[in-house]
């Protein structure tokens, strides 16, 4: 069974009285066609895109604030300003959107849009967050464990708080967050068979 990262997270260090209802909702949203216009931060992800590749300006870039809906104006303003910003402060190169996945006891958990950066010839795998709010502190530290149990080579791993503008990196496993995650998933795929018999 396949999930986003977001919500493996939220389950994992969510209130374990609603586990159950939580694993519905997200079996219920799989396989729900798309909505681009619940995609919040569609277009920015289109123009940091089409930056990153050259096909936009960094001042059109700055100014994509101006070309979106008002009630998502400020918003893009400051992603576009940190984007830049800690891209240059901390020297990251665009990878764009491609699928970091691991196994879990069982469960399947993906994220699609990261960078890197290179530090004496080891890669850094940085995962972007777009969220308003920073992520809670042990949902940053499972997020961070889930990436690198994801990407086991790679010298650490970052989640790039975008909007609030920081960047916190993770170097080694910890493993008794891991066995947390492991127990976590394992319970959620219990629940989900309990559910769904034929997921």
């Amino acid at each position: 069974m396949k999930i986003p990262v977001s919500q493996f997270i939220d389950f994992a260090y969510g209130d374990k009285r609603k586990d159950k209802a939580k694993v519905i909702g997200i079996l219920d949203e799989i396989g729900v066609p798309y909505d681009p216009a619940k995609d919040r931060y569609k277009q920015f992800r289109e123009a940091l895109k089409a930056y990153e590749e050259g096909k936009m300006s960094s001042n059109n870039f700055l100014g994509l604030h101006s070309n979106v809906a008002a009630n998502k104006a400020a918003g893009y303003k400051v992603l576009s300003k940190n984007y830049l910003e800690l891209k240059e402060d901390y020297a990251l190169t665009w990878v764009g959107r491609s699928p970091i996945e691991v196994n879990i006891s069982g469960l399947h958990i993906y994220t699609a849009w990261y960078l890197r950066t290179e530090e004496n010839n080891q890669k850094r795998i940085i995962f972007l967050h777009f969220g308003k709010e920073p992520l809670a502190r042990e949902k940053e530290r499972g997020l961070l464990t889930v990436l690198r149990l994801a990407m086991p080579s790679a010298a650490g791993v970052g989640i790039l708080n975008i909007q609030p503008g920081t960047l916190i990196t993770f170097t080694r496993l910890n493993q008794v967050e891991a066995d947390f995650l492991n127990s976590r998933a394992a319970r959620f795929v219990a629940l989900a068979k309990d559910i769904k018999p034929s997921v």
